[in-house]
């Protein structure tokens, strides 16, 4: 039984056989007033209903039906039992109806009649089996389904984290080359903070969420390279509320967002400027801000696709519950990722 369990089955065939038995097929003639023939009748009639029955499921499942099968199979196998169950009546002298019980000589109506009653009792059962089936498959499908979305999901996500990890690599790398020059010593520690911000970043590989905390250790190791590099132009801080940090986020998000800060504000202006990067949790919304010194211009085509991969990450872990916005507010441009939990 593929599509539902052993025990919901047989649970399901002996009810109704015994409901068949001992209700519907039940006789009330003064013929079967005899324990040993009523006994004997009702023995017979479940357990071949029971028998029959569990071997038309277990062809039906083992074999692949096509539109017509699925039709013509049932129904001449309906009348196949409800003609075993008419032989049974036949046995037994066709007693359990009241003309042969009162010695009434049978016309060929009544055994019309005697084997229609025989399938209506056999039909039910096969509507019954098959529109539990039906159930049971489209429930099976749905789950094939969901499992097809998330690995789709699963396998979207991964390629988009892939598309981020080498432009951050390779601007840490850049900075670290900057101070080889001037300061061998600030190069070695540099390297020192680096090998600490891998590990963090190669830990949240096989990760779609990661703590804020996780991200806030890749953040400040970053930060700690460019501020070597930048020096005074570079003034960053952070607000973080304690309750934040264990509330889960796409790995590298805020990362990616302090790195534009840089690059696009920061880093483009003489004097340099503020970072300040912000979390809170209130009304059941999760709010990170990257806010820093500068003006919104249009991206390169590589920093266009960080941005979208992390709409597009944010939507596939938590679909309409997040949203990403970029705006600028009088000299500062404002980063906001809202995350409803």
């Amino acid at each position: 039984m593929n599509f539902f369990s052993y025990r919901v089955y047989w649970i399901m065939q002996v009810s109704w056989w015994l409901f068949t038995t001992l209700v519907l097929r039940q006789p009330t003639t003064k013929y079967f007033n005899q324990p040993m023939q009523l006994g004997s009748y009702l023995t017979i009639n479940f357990l071949v209903g029971l028998f029959f029955t569990h071997f038309y499921a277990k062809i039906y499942l083992t074999k692949d039906r096509e539109n017509g099968q699925m039709i013509v199979f049932p129904f001449v196998s309906s009348l196949l039992l409800g003609l075993v169950f008419f032989l049974i009546d036949y046995f037994f002298g066709f007693q359990r109806y009241r003309k042969p019980s009162m010695g009434i000589a049978l016309e060929a109506y009544d055994y019309y009649q005697f084997f229609i009653e025989s399938v209506r009792y056999v039909i039910i059962w096969f509507l019954f089996f098959h529109l539990f089936l039906s159930n049971r498959k489209a429930q099976k499908k749905e789950l094939e389904l969901a499992n097809a979305e998330m690995s789709l999901k699963t396998a979207e996500l991964e390629n988009l984290k892939n598309q981020l990890n080498p432009h951050f690599l390779f601007n840490a790398i850049n900075s670290i080359k900057a101070l080889t020059i001037f300061d061998p010593e600030l190069a070695r520690q540099a390297l020192t903070e680096l090998s600490q911000l891998l590990r963090t970043s190669l830990s949240m590989g096989n990760q779609q969420l990661v703590p804020l905390s996780m991200e806030l250790t890749l953040v400040r190791d970053y930060l700690f390279l460019e501020k070597i590099r930048y020096e005074k132009r570079l003034d960053y801080s952070f607000d973080i509320k304690p309750e934040t940090l264990s509330l889960s986020i796409p790995p590298m998000s805020v990362q990616l967002l302090v790195e534009n800060a840089i690059k696009h504000g920061i880093g483009k202006n003489k004097l340099g400027g503020k970072l300040r990067i912000i979390s809170d949790y209130s009304q059941n919304i999760f709010t990170l801000k990257v806010i820093n010194t500068g003006k919104i211009v249009s991206t390169a085509s590589e920093d266009g696709v960080g941005m979208k991969n992390l709409q597009k990450r944010l939507f596939l872990n938590f679909q309409d519950k997040a949203s990403f916005t970029l705006t600028q507010k009088d000299d500062y441009v404002e980063a906001t990722i809202s995350i409803m939990i």
